[in-house]
C-alpha cells in the first residue's frame, strides 16, 4: 500500500554551503519520498544547535560532515550526530560527506556515513530511500517500546523487581525523548516513586506515564 502524503516523514538536512542545501532540499523532494524537508544553516556552536533541532518537528536528520569549511563552526557531522542521538535515543541520523574516509574515523556508528555522488553520478536517490527505510523502521521500534511499556504499567506495581522498574525508566526516557517532553518528571523521583520508597505522587506518576504512552500512540497514528 502507498503511503499518503500524511504519512510521509519530515527531514532536517545541515549543510553550511547553501547552494548544497538547496540542491538537497530540490532532490529530496522530487523524491516523493518526504511530506517537508528542513534546510538548516550550522549554527556556531553545537549546543546552539542542538537546541534548534529539539524545537522542530522531523523524523529523520542528515548532515553533512565539514560543517565548518564555508561557516565559523565549532564542530563537524560526526559530532552533530552523536550528541543528537544521546537526547533522542536511536534516532534516524545520517551523515553526508565527501570525505568519506575521515568521517568513517569519526563516527560513532559507520553505517551513518554516506558518500556524496561522485562525478559521474549526482544520484542521491539511494541515500534518500535509505532515510526513509531508516525512518520506517524506527516509528516500529517507537511502536514495540509503546506497547511493551503499556505491558509493563499493567503490572502489579506493589511487587516489581529491580529489572522491571530498570526498564520502565528506560522506556519511559526514551519515549519522552522522542516528544522532545520539557516538563517530564526526573528518572530519580520515578525511581522513588515505583520503588515504594516514596508513596506521594505514586498515582500523579501513573497518570504521567500513561499520558505519554496515549500521546505516542497518537502521533504514530498521525
Amino acid at each position: 500500500m502507498e503511503q499518503g502524503q500524511t504519512d510521509l516523514p519530515i527531514i532536517v538536512y545541515v549543510d553550511e554551503n547553501q547552494d548544497a542545501l538547496e540542491d538537497f532540499g530540490i532532490d529530496a523532494k522530487k523524491s516523493g519520498l518526504f511530506s517537508q524537508v528542513v534546510l538548516l544553516r550550522p549554527e556556531r556552536y553545537l549546543e546552539g544547535m542542538i537546541t534548534v533541532l529539539l524545537e522542530l518537528k522531523f523524523e529523520a536528520l542528515v548532515s553533512d560532515f565539514r560543517l565548518a569549511d564555508a561557516a565559523p563552526v565549532d564542530y563537524n557531522g560526526a559530532q552533530l550526530v552523536e550528541r543528537f542521538e544521546q537526547v533522542r535515543h536511536d534516532f534516524p541520523c545520517f551523515i553526508r560527506t565527501s570525505y568519506e574516509h575521515e568521517a568513517l574515523h569519526e563516527a560513532d556508528d559507520v553505517n551513518t556515513v554516506y558518500a556524496k555522488e561522485n562525478k559521474l553520478s549526482q544520484d542521491i536517490r539511494p541515500l534518500l530511500e535509505r532515510v526513509s527505510l531508516q525512518v520506517a523502521h524506527h516509528r516500529k521500534q517507537v511502536e514495540a517500546w509503546t506497547m511493551e511499556l503499556s505491558e509493563l504499567l499493567e503490572m502489579d506495581r506493589s511487587g516489581l523487581s529491580a529489572s522491571t522498574i530498570d526498564r520502565i525508566l528506560t522506556l519511559d526516557a526514551w519515549l519522552e525523548s522522542e516528544l522532545s517532553s520539557g516538563d517530564a518528571l526526573p528518572g530519580t523521583s520515578k525511581r522513588a516513586v515505583l520503588e515504594k520508597h516514596v508513596f506521594e505522587g505514586r498515582q500523579a506518576l501513573i497518570d504521567e506515564t500513561e499520558r505519554l504512552v496515549a500521546d505516542i500512540r497518537k502521533t504514530l497514528d498521525e
